[in-house]
């Protein structure tokens, strides 16, 4: 454990031992003591691994003040640059942040998301040859919730080449810089800009055995994050048209065969659920996900079923969805379909699996 006075000297903005920023956007209504305190922790320690700590602040400035007086020392506290309008608040976070990174290699990370030392140097060291890096997340703790979307992780693992969706990036700022802004009135911003940058020719590594910490939301918060995940889903017509018919099949067949079939068909559903999240189980995966995590696949399965008419309700009902103070309108961008259809003809390493 180092001393206090080592650990805010080793934070020094211009610390020559510092060879990547680590850029956290953060937005908060009211101040949180206890969570000021225990980030104030987490980027001493990321500072002793070698990290200009950068944190840009799009809370209302009596939070924003809070904010700086806690972290004083410890990172680099900057307000977001209002020459950014883009829906997305924390889009202009991050264009903030990679304006005034001073390295080259830049970890983007939700706040939710905690780095080791041994997880920072291993992602300097892949950016040092690829302009991008997408790790995948495991959760710790995990409560019943965070066990269903862990399933859903595995799901994602077990179907899609590149692997889950992760809350943390590597880039480079003079690849940012290159390819140039992706689309910032989208929800889902983490896929956005990767496949901006692949739409672009951008090197990306997508790093299927690099695990990071994810903490779960609390059981409020994942719920208000249900329709938000069907919704950044609309892209995907088929995965969508999959989960909102399931329940219209279930209901036919109970009224057309009785209870049997309806059993019948849960039974198979489950099961196939559960095989998919068990073949997601590779690649180190099994390490970070408990085997039994593969038992609460049917619990996602029925969830999105239940999401994705919450999410219709928002589409048609109001536009779109919030986020933070606005609604927007596009679940994901226009670079979603371009770099789809990029990586179908690429087998070179801008697509690494």
């Amino acid at each position: 454990m180092i001393g206090v006075n080592e650990a805010e000297n080793s934070n020094k903005i211009n610390d020559e031992r510092a060879f990547c920023t680590y850029l956290l956007t953060i937005r908060r209504a009211r101040f949180n003591a206890e969570e000021a305190a225990y980030f104030r922790a987490y980027f001493q320690t990321l500072a002793a691994a070698g990290c200009e700590v950068l944190v840009v602040d799009g809370s209302p400035p009596e939070v924003f003040a809070e904010h700086k007086e806690a972290w004083r020392s410890v990172c680099r506290h900057e307000p977001v640059d209002p020459q950014y309008k883009y829906l997305n608040g924390k889009v202009n976070g991050i264009h903030t942040g990679v304006a005034i990174a001073e390295h080259d290699r830049i970890i983007l990370a939700d706040d939710d998301i905690r780095y080791t030392p041994d997880d920072v140097r291993r992602m300097a060291e892949l950016l040092a040859d690829y302009d991008m890096v997408r790790p995948q997340n495991y959760f710790r703790p995990l409560p019943v919730w965070a066990r269903t979307e862990a399933a859903r992780m595995l799901i994602n693992r077990a179907w899609i080449a590149e692997g889950d969706y992760s809350g943390t990036l590597g880039v480079t700022k003079n690849a940012v810089l290159r390819v140039g802004h992706y689309d910032g009135d989208v929800l889902f911003d983490n896929e956005e800009i990767v496949r901006h940058f692949r739409l672009k020719g951008a090197r990306v590594k997508y790093a299927r055995d690099f695990f990071l910490l994810k903490l779960p939301p609390t059981f409020e918060k994942w719920i208000e994050q249900r329709p938000r995940q069907a919704y950044e889903d609309f892209v995907m017509r088929a995965k969508t048209l999959f989960f909102a018919s399931l329940p219209l099949v279930l209901v036919f067949a109970w009224m057309k065969a009785g209870w049997q079939l309806f059993l019948i068909y849960v039974a198979v559903i489950s099961v196939g659920a559960s095989v998919s999240a068990a073949l997601g189980l590779k690649d180190g995966s099994a390490r970070f996900f408990p085997p039994q995590i593969v038992l609460y696949a049917p619990l996602w399965v029925a969830e999105r079923c239940v999401s994705t008419y919450w999410a219709f309700y928002w589409y048609f009902m109001h536009g779109g969805y919030p986020f933070g103070d606005k609604v927007v309108a596009k679940g994901t961008g226009r670079a979603w379909s371009g770099a789809s259809a990029i990586s179908k003809e690429n087998d070179d390493d801008t697509t690494t699996f």
